[in-house]
């Protein structure tokens, strides 16, 4: 009794150590939490009668004795200390950021370089417009042929975008091969040939996986160095600011990227990820852009495509209502690119006839693809009605010019005259050009998006978005060739603004995403237009939200990967749907005491490839699950000659006359056996509900 009233008093005494006592303005506890947590631990092992750690550890004793015993300690510690500041995060999203850079600028290196030598060829060869043609329709062809067989050979999984499985990887969901340094490479040489092609293709989406599996490399690489890598939550968030170092170092634009990548991969995302996302995005746009200018690409660092919006008046509130139709006409176009983007897959695969041929011949049908859509844009050809030798960064630079096509034609101070000259035409307007632009590049990117190759559709939505915006833009300066009267000022009609817009209300709505406003601004460098793309960003999402899956959730649902997207509109009664509605009933189980005859029966009886493992057919309590497989291998491997000829040597030299009862399998959970007399023939189990190799007698 003595001494259970010394134990009760020190424990009323530790709860007095930290009292809450009321002061003047907010009141405090008596002392720091920390401080008390180890000043209670102290008197707990003084309690409990443990010796105190020596001051020096003793895996540092062998170096404390001997000459130059204080050098060899001071290095040994310099060295671990060194170690632990690898492992910290900030050192992994430097090298993340500055990795990405890197890749990133090589990247646009080697496809500017690769576009620049399509535009050579095309050139040198303007004598012979057959020979022109020939290039123009080859130069693609070999290359997105390669990036595809490339592709094929190394790394299957480096096709298409990787932001679908991004999302169901960080759901959890683990997907062989998707994080290997084989994808890797093959997404990055499969890409850069794929955009160097100069088809309607995009790199942010597979910028977004090439990041995540730059961020698991590096992980495994830092391993090395301390298992703190080898978490699988540190991953996970690692991954998650990967995403949104992807984006940011595509466009230089860190901010929209944090938040595109929240938006796009994540349903719940964790606020101690957002630092991580913005420190190591911020780095690599800075490291991305950096280059450029070292490269002498730039004088300094500016926007991807700086406008020249005038900041005085940007836009009349009268022009809002064009906004908003701009917005709500994205909106139907998002969701009916998504619709296409499917029903072409589907269509081919529900071909029979087509699909086992393309099945043989894989790399027909992206060079056939590619063979259409070079000869649409062949700029002699059909292409001179819709600026077919522009690249995508010129179609960019060039529709958001702040310069009225329609009214004044062409300004001679303008300094892209040259790239504006592919506007126009002789024999038509900049509106016929615009539209015939818009549609057959609406289709063209909807099918070149379907390509076995490494690719993305943002960009291609994007530029589509941006002549849109553009063609509205062109109708309102026509219809006030004078602009907007207000109060005795005139103010011009600016197009490239509703380009601008339009933009960003079209990427919006295909990838059901707000952050795209925010990624136009950092890509612009100006935010004169923020309430017009607010609205019209806001406007396009309703309206493709209720009509279609985004793109990502789209492609989800075609490659069947393992992912709950978010109920769409209209579905809320499916939040009343419960799982035993949905759940299979019948579904066979293994107990712990069954017999090798129920083992049998069980596996010959269904195709289940885990088989949930059950206390008992009472109790029903689920204690684990066991692969089929892995059931077939242990029956084997105690049925097989060499196990019967032991049981049976066994049971000859048995003295004790025990003998195991009818043949019969056994399993042990946490350490206890089943069938008292065998409990120590069986060997402890690997991890907790898994079975152990059963142990069969024979008579």
């Amino acid at each position: 009794s003595g001494g259970s009233g010394g134990t009760m008093a020190s424990e009323s005494e530790a709860q007095r150590a930290l009292q809450y006592e009321q002061t003047l303005m907010y009141g405090r506890y008596t002392q720091d939490l920390g401080t008390f947590a180890k000043d209670e631990a102290a008197r707990l092992r003084l309690q409990e009668g443990d010796t105190p750690r020596p001051h020096r550890p003793s895996e540092l004793l062998e170096y404390t004795q001997g000459r130059c015993a204080s050098c060899r300690v001071c290095a040994l510690q310099c060295q671990r200390f060194l170690i632990s500041k690898v492992g910290e995060d900030w050192v992994f999203l430097i090298l993340l950021g500055l990795v990405m850079a890197l890749v990133s600028w090589a990247m646009d290196f080697a496809i500017a370089t690769c576009l620049q030598a399509q535009k050579w060829m095309y050139g040198g060869l303007d004598t012979n417009v057959l020979l022109q043609y020939m290039a123009w329709v080859t130069y693609p062809t070999v290359l997105i042929t390669f990036s595809a067989g490339f592709t094929q050979i190394l790394a299957p999984q480096a096709v298409g975008s990787g932001i679908p499985e991004m999302k169901t990887i960080l759901r959890g969901v683990v997907l062989k091969e998707y994080l290997t340094l084989k994808t890797f490479v093959a997404k990055v040489i499969g890409l850069t040939c794929a955009l160097g092609s100069g088809m309607p293709l995009g790199k942010e989406g597979p910028f977004v996986h090439i990041a995540s599996m730059c961020a698991a490399l590096l992980s495994r690489f830092l391993s090395l160095f301390g298992g703190f890598y080898e978490n699988e939550a540190r991953n996970i968030e690692m991954l998650a600011a990967a995403c949104a170092v992807g984006v940011g170092c595509c466009f230089a634009a860190p901010i929209g990227g944090v938040l595109f990548s929240i938006e796009v991969t994540s349903t719940f995302f964790a606020v101690r990820n957002y630092w991580r996302g913005f420190f190591a995005a911020t780095f690599s746009a800075f490291i991305f852009r950096v280059l450029a200018v070292w490269n002498k690409d730039e004088e300094t660092i500016t926007a991807l495509f700086k406008t020249r919006f005038r900041l005085d008046f940007p836009f009349d509130l009268q022009e809002l209502p064009a906004f908003a139709v701009i917005g709500i006409a994205s909106g139907f176009g998002g969701a009916l690119f998504v619709y296409l983007n499917r029903k072409i897959v589907q269509f081919m695969r529900r071909q029979k006839t087509i699909n086992r041929f393309l099945m043989k011949k894989r790399l027909l049908f992206p060079a056939l693809v590619t063979l259409i859509i070079s000869t649409l844009t062949f700029p002699p050809g059909f292409g001179q009605f819709m600026a077919g030798q522009l690249t995508q960064k010129d179609t960019l630079v060039t529709l958001f010019d702040n310069q009225t096509w329609a009214k004044q034609g062409l300004s001679d101070e303008f300094e892209y005259l040259g790239i504006l000259e592919a506007w126009r035409h002789p024999r038509s307007n900049v509106f016929v050009t615009l539209v015939v632009f818009i549609l057959m590049k609406f289709w063209m990117s909807a099918l070149a998006t379907t390509i076995p190759v490494p690719c993305g559709a943002f960009m291609p939505v994007f530029v589509i978005g941006a002549a849109f915006g553009r063609l509205v833009g062109e109708s309102m300066a026509a219809w006030f060739p004078d602009g907007i009267h207000t109060d005795s000022n005139i103010y011009r009609i600016v197009p490239g603004g509703y380009a601008v817009v339009g933009a960003a209300a079209l990427s919006g709505a295909v990838t059901h995403t707000v952050s795209t406003a925010v990624i136009v601004f950092e890509l612009t460098g100006q935010i004169s237009h923020i309430l017009p793309v607010m609205i019209a960003v806001i406007l396009a999402n309703a309206v493709a939200q209720s009509l279609q899956p985004s793109l990502y959730d789209s492609i989800i649902r075609i490659k069947k990967l393992p992912y709950l997207p978010e109920l769409g509109w209209g579905h809320h009664e499916k939040y009343n749907v419960r799982v035993e509605d949905i759940m299979v009933r019948d579904i066979r189980y293994v107990t712990l005491n069954c017999k090798y005859r129920d083992l049998q029966q069980v596996l010959h009886s269904t195709k289940m490839k885990n088989l949930p493992l059950v206390e008992s057919a009472e109790s029903m309590i689920l204690l684990g699950s066991i692969e089929r497989t892995q059931v077939g291998a242990l029956l084997s491997n105690q049925l097989s000659p060499h196990r019967r000829l032991l049981t049976l040597r066994q049971k000859v030299l048995s003295e004790d006359g025990h003998r195991l009862s009818d043949s019969s399998i056994r399993f042990q959970v946490r350490g206890a056996a089943i069938l008292g007399d065998a409990r120590s023939r069986c060997p402890p189990p690997t991890s907790p509900y898994h079975p152990i190799p059963p142990q069969i007698s024979t008579e």
